[in-house]
Formats: C-alpha cells, structure tokens, sequence
C-alpha cells in the first residue's frame, strides 16, 4: 500500500514484524499498556495524543461517522 501511493517505506517488512512480535511477545511490556512506539523504541506520541479535548473530539467525529452501535455490538464490548 505504501509502495503504491509512491512513497518508500522507512522500513522494511522484517523490520516492521519484529516490532509488533516485540509488542505481543516481550517480558518487558508484559501488564504495560498505553506506550507509544516508534519501531522497538518507546516514544512520545503527537501532542495531541495526550490533549483530552481532542480526544474527546476525536471519538465523538468517530461516532458521528460510524453511526450509533447495535445492542449486539454493545453486548459484544461489555
């Protein structure tokens, strides 16, 4: 996908793979949640990722975009 809207990938796949098995498979990140990383780095996500208003604004646009969830689907996430 990135390949065909012209862009070349800052990694390659190998590479890519080895960062989610760390974040599946690794002792260290066991009971962590909530971290950001770049690649096997944790990181500091965008700004805004720690601003609640846009949050906030951010899951309601979400909402407004998919439509309100079906009792199913609430049952399902419950």
């Amino acid at each position: 996908m990135v390949r065909q809207a012209g862009v070349t990938p800052w990694s390659s796949v190998e590479t890519g793979a080895e960062a989610i098995v760390n974040l599946a498979a690794s002792p260290a990140l066991e009971g962590r949640s909530g971290l950001y990383f770049d690649g096997l780095r944790e990181a500091r996500a965008d700004a805004q990722a720690y601003d609640a208003k846009a949050r906030q604004q951010l899951r309601q646009l979400s909402l407004d975009l998919i439509g309100p969830a079906s009792s199913k689907s609430k049952e399902l996430n419950s």
